[in-house]
């Protein structure tokens, strides 16, 4: 009685658990290609020289701090990015050779589309980030050890190319803004200059302030005069009458120093025509916008040279710390480790369908 009651049992056993199986293993030894793997590990680091922060770790190995985390960050999302796929295609011809084999679980199919190429390269490539040392471990599978070396190091060339691009990219586009800027400060420098030839050759005068220092120093040295004469004028008046002829040429050079001060007055501040004072006031504005803009030329200057140290700074390059080698034997199927964790699991759900099964009959009785 207790053998026709377990028979059923057996049988279910049989076709739930051990016929999966003994499928599982027959793929696994027939159908499943073997997979070799390549890993490397790399460093994104600053090519120029930096002042080092600590003297332990990558720092004082590479002679400059760690590179950060947006930069292996960045990096790790371009190596899995379709951008990448579409270069390693177009290279390798990654669709061909991953559809090479007859293998109905582990190749890509031969139609298959551009979103299930990136789903299957990713499946295919792995790559990890050290949180402390910032350096990505980038592995990849291949069914030939010679495509998953090349597969390896094409990887590794486009993320070179790639970081490369990108610190120039960032480099070029704050260079060509100081190179604009320093190209609009010239411009207008030169404007600034050409102001103040064109306002002298029109007025024709050099230095409308140094021309007014002169008048005044020439009415002052006049007005001095004029003070002397007078005072010579009034020493005769005291024993000479106004008709002596000494005191009629004393006056007469009185007048003449008189209307000589006026006509030097005039220029400073006469209304007739443009005063000089005017001048003076106009050439200082032209000054002032010539020293303006020979101030914002030494900046836009001194600003693209700094650009420039900066771009040699922010250049940046994929350091290879472990080079990819040619693997030797397959790790891909784990034959070993799918055939007993898929026997585990199927007894794990056939007990789980027993148990199921036995209570649904304990509440039918």
């Amino acid at each position: 009685m207790q053998i026709r009651l377990n028979k059923p049992l057996w049988i279910a056993y049989i076709c739930c658990v051990l016929i999966p199986v003994i499928l599982i293993i027959l793929y696994l030894m027939v159908f499943a290609k073997d997979r070799y793997q390549s890993s490397s590990l790399v460093l994104v680091k600053q090519v120029a020289d930096a002042q080092v922060s600590d003297t332990s770790g990558l720092g004082a190995l590479f002679g400059v701090p760690s590179t950060s985390r947006e930069d292996s960050q960045i990096l790790k999302e371009y190596i899995t990015s379709r951008d990448m796929v579409a270069k390693l295609n177009q290279n390798l011809d990654l669709r061909k050779e991953f559809s090479s084999v007859n293998d109905p679980i582990f190749a890509l199919s031969e139609d298959a589309s551009v979103e299930e190429l990136v789903k299957y390269y990713n499946k295919m490539v792995n790559v990890e980030l050290d949180e402390q040392s910032m350096m990505l471990k980038v592995s990849n599978q291949a069914f030939s050890p010679e495509f998953s070396l090349k597969l390896n190091k094409e990887i590794l060339k486009q993320s070179d190319e790639f970081i490369n691009q990108v610190s120039k990219n960032i480099a070029q586009e704050q260079q060509s803004f100081a190179e604009k800027q320093f190209k609009e400060a010239t411009v207008q420098l030169d404007q600034a200059r050409k102001n103040v030839l064109i306002y002298q050759n029109e007025n024709e005068i050099f230095d409308p302030e140094l021309q007014a220092k002169a008048v005044a120093a020439l009415i002052s040295g006049l007005q001095a005069n004029l003070a002397q004469l007078k005072t010579e004028e009034r020493t005769l008046l005291s024993y000479l009458t106004t008709e002596a002829p000494q005191v009629i040429a004393l006056q007469s050079q009185i007048k003449s120093v008189e209307e000589q001060i006026a006509k030097e007055s005039s220029k400073l501040t006469s209304p007739s025509s443009k005063r000089l004072n005017e001048n003076v006031a106009e050439f200082e504005e032209l000054k002032a916008q010539v020293g303006f803009a020979s101030d914002l030329y030494k900046i836009s200057l001194a600003s693209l040279e700094k650009a420039r140290l900066e771009a040699s700074r922010k250049l940046k390059k994929l350091i290879v710390i472990a080079q990819p080698l040619m693997a030797q034997d397959a790790l891909y199927p784990r034959k070993i480790y799918i055939t007993i964790t898929s026997f585990i699991l199927l007894n794990i759900l056939f007990g789980i369908g027993l148990l199921i099964h036995s209570i649904v009959r304990e509440h039918r009785e």
